[in-house]
């Protein structure tokens, strides 16, 4: 009796610990939906509650001999420990965001999309010394990681070092290969802070394009613009921009497309709508000048 005794229970622990693991996942995907709805104090406490049974789990097994297994259990309470960072940036407690990272960095200090995410943060409260050195760091770790390069030129575009800036921009555009990599949904935004990206660096080129544009070259700026709507022709911001430029160098007639560009996408976008205006004054057109002024924003009703 005493072997099948053993096996019983064996099989009884191993269901036990199987219903667990539902129970633990069920729960924070109830997490994951409240935060998609927006319920952010309510999801955290899910999410702290799917990861306390983990670590039942854990102790449960590490008594069992079973430390392969209690050490898969740990690192997914770990996981969903470090997805609270995701919520808690929602709700703008950045110190708490920060907490969180550094606790996950403390057992997986060689993680460049954890290490990433720290400097992305510090980036978004705009502590950019300190978001260059953990970036330097991400982009040691795994260098042709679009991310913090994109990141760490966001910050030196701030700092106004536009020449670092640059070089900064052209190494993100040279490793981006993946879709709806634009500024500011860095990868740290995703629920799966590994998500599957796709070639379009829109965001990048149109931030390569202002910063060419902040050092006077011109016709730089207005051939990185015209990089970024090719991969997004729905890209508003970016058409108002190259209007700006064309304008600036006498190109009228193209800057009057751009900015009708502009205006087709977003019409409540008055800036474009004044800078065309002013260009088909200018022109002499002041029909079309006050068609364009002429324009009583939705109100939604």
């Amino acid at each position: 009796m005493g072997i099948f005794k053993n096996i019983i229970d064996q099989s009884s622990f191993r269901r036990k610990l199987k219903q667990m693991e539902k129970t633990a996942e069920s729960t924070y995907g109830k997490g994951y939906v409240l935060f998609e709805l927006g319920r952010y104090e309510e999801a955290l406490e899910k999410y702290d509650e799917a990861a306390d049974m983990l670590d039942e789990m854990q102790q449960m097994l590490l008594k069992e001999g079973m430390e392969k297994e209690a050490a898969n259990v740990d690192k997914r309470a770990m996981d969903i420990r470090f997805n609270k960072c995701f919520i808690l940036f929602r709700l703008q407690r950045y110190e708490d965001t920060l907490d969180i990272i550094d606790e996950t960095l403390s057992k997986r200090s060689e993680d460049p999309k954890i290490t990433f995410s720290k400097g992305f943060v510090l980036f978004s409260i705009s502590r950019y010394e300190e978001a260059l050195q953990v970036l330097d760091r991400a982009i040691e770790m795994q260098p042709e990681m679009p991310d913090p390069w994109y990141c760490k030129a966001n910050a030196l575009y701030q700092m106004e070092l536009f020449e670092d800036a640059l070089e900064a921009y052209e190494k993100a555009i040279e490793y981006a290969g993946i879709l709806d990599f634009e500024f500011p949904r860095y990868s740290f935004l995703n629920i799966n802070p590994d998500p599957t990206l796709k070639t379009n660096a829109s965001g990048v080129w149109y931030c390569k394009a202002n910063t060419l544009n902040k050092l006077g070259r011109m016709e730089e700026a207005i051939e990185a613009y015209r990089n970024a709507l090719e991969i997004k022709q729905s890209f508003s911001d970016a058409w108002y921009s190259l209007g700006n430029c064309l304008a600036e160098v006498g190109r009228d007639e193209d800057a009057i497309t751009a900015f009708t560009n502009a205006i087709m996408i977003e019409p409540d976008l008055i800036a474009a709508r004044e800078n065309k205006a002013e260009i088909l004054l200018k022109l002499g057109r002041e029909e079309e000048a006050k068609e364009t002024l002429d324009y009583e924003p939705d109100s939604g009703n």
